[in-house]
């Protein structure tokens, strides 16, 4: 008769799966903050074998979370993660059945956030200090690159005469090809020269710190700059602000969203189609305000 397997010991081989198949390490970021706090529940109400976790104790605690005042989305998170755990855990033969099959997954508000408009897009443009921090800003808004991405190229990735950018490792490590056009790659080589003596060889980072001129930028460094921007500006965004500014004015300048898609990386249209409804709604007030008969 086998052992019973402990829940700890099952999210330790859940990881261990996950790192097999090369997730990011922000995905496992994501697990373990999640698991972290599930797992401390579950011992809390004594709960600590595997085959002991049912959907009535999953629902209890997604009605705990909620409970905490969090967002739609939170809630949301942590019944993904126990989606993937309890479907590996079934793939792999630990369990028979997800007790996740029982429990309907938390509904997301739907909250269109709109782009960053043209006057914010200038101020945080001027508060930049460095031409580093301009071309980020710059980069992020013409390419659509999320964060990570965006930190991941290096100077090689970037072709100048043509504004192609090769992502190597895109979201689920998938590369493919975005682009920049003449004004950021400008900035980009203004930065290369007055801040890194030249254009550097096609090996190193793409954007580095400003103290030390060897480290490439990281994610905690960017929130840092960004953090910064925000407190002098009064404008409220992240990264993925922009990334959602490219999309949306994307969209209004007729771009196909079949394109758009691929630019961005997403692997359907599913995503965008939340803010293709933004550019509807722009057809519909350019109308209301210039219709030829309400107009005559």
């Amino acid at each position: 008769m086998n052992p019973r397997l402990s829940l700890k010991d099952a999210y330790s081989l859940f990881v261990l799966e996950c790192e097999s198949r090369h997730l990011s390490s922000h995905t496992l970021r994501f697990y373990n903050g999640r698991f972290s706090l599930i797992l401390r529940w579950c011992d809390e109400q004594g709960i600590v074998h595997l085959d002991e976790l049912t959907h009535h104790h999953i629902r209890q605690y997604l009605v705990y979370v909620q409970e905490r005042d969090v967002s739609s989305i939170y809630v949301h998170d942590f019944a993904k993660a126990l989606k993937a755990f309890l479907n590996y855990c079934v793939r792999d033969e630990l369990i028979e059945v997800s007790p996740m099959k029982k429990v309907k997954m938390p509904k997301v508000e739907k909250k269109v956030l709109s782009a960053i408009d043209k006057l914010d897009i200038e101020k945080i443009l001027k508060a930049c200090r460095y031409e580093r921090d301009k071309a980020i800003c710059l980069f992020l808004l013409d390419s659509g690159l999320r964060a990570r991405e965006l930190l991941g190229l290096n100077v090689g990735d970037l072709n100048f005469a043509s504004g192609e950018v090769t992502v190597r490792l895109g979201k689920g490590q998938k590369g493919r090809t975005t682009y920049i056009g003449p004004k950021t790659r400008k900035q980009v080589l203004r930065y290369f020269i007055r801040e890194r003596g030249g254009t550097p060889a096609p090996r190193q980072s793409l954007f580095i710190t400003q103290d030390d001129k060897e480290n490439r930028l990281n994610y905690e460094g960017l929130k840092q700059l960004f953090r910064r921007l925000k407190e002098e500006t009064g404008v409220q965004f992240s990264a993925h602000s922009f990334r959602r500014t490219f999309a949306i004015n994307s969209l209004r300048n007729g771009m196909n969203i079949y394109v758009l898609a691929r630019l961005m990386g997403h692997v359907d249209i599913t995503v965008l189609r939340v803010y293709l409804a933004i550019t509807e709604v722009d057809l519909k007030a350019a109308h209301d305000q210039y219709g030829v008969v309400d107009n005559l």
